[in-house]
């Protein structure tokens, strides 16, 4: 099952994008620079919490939380957020909230299994939506996907190298692998 991520407005986004930039550096920051990168003022200055602080940051924190960027922890009574191996590690905001479809090696035989089922006896552009389909994929996933799969078997024909047919759906699903955009479960 694919996870759904909270999405952001660009203004929340620029938002996540500076709190993300902080904790790489810092590695954790309190509740207090949390509200003050969030409203971009300095730790100095008194925010003054309105009733709707929580609804506005909530979506935030849950975005870096779904995307792994960041953790909550209590200690002394202090909130403190601390960012994670994948915050740290990883080189900008857009690779580190990168969205992966997930795709299981259940569905990726199924997928196989339709495809020797047709022996190369149905046009690529009307059995790679169907593959992409029976792997779970949507979006521009989808879309690149049907795109290989015709661009693989106009200019690729499997029967070519004598390849196994399985190997219309393997290399495809490697390609999207290779690109981040999707995950082998």
């Amino acid at each position: 099952m694919q996870k759904k991520y909270q999405t952001l407005q660009a203004k929340n986004l620029q938002k996540a994008k500076r709190i993300y930039e902080y904790l790489k550096k810092y590695k954790a920051m309190s509740e207090n620079t949390f509200a003050a990168l969030y409203y971009n003022m300095s730790t100095n200055e008194d925010i003054y919490y309105n009733g709707s602080y929580s609804n506005l940051v909530k979506t935030t924190k849950q975005f870096l939380y779904d995307h792994g960027l960041m953790e909550f922890h209590l200690i002394n009574n202090l909130r403190i957020y601390v960012a994670t191996q994948k915050c740290v590690r990883t080189q900008s905001f857009a690779n580190a909230t990168r969205i992966a479809q997930v795709t299981t090696n259940t569905q990726i035989d199924i997928a196989i299994e339709y495809v020797k089922l047709n022996n190369n006896m149905v046009p690529a552009e009307y059995e790679g939506p169907i593959v992409a389909n029976f792997l779970g994929l949507e979006g521009n996933v989808w879309k690149d996907f049907v795109d290989l799969y015709k661009y693989e078997n106009d200019w690729n024909p499997n029967d070519r190298y004598g390849l196994p047919i399985k190997f219309k759906v393997i290399s495809i699903v490697t390609t999207l692998e290779r690109q981040g955009l999707l995950k082998k479960v």
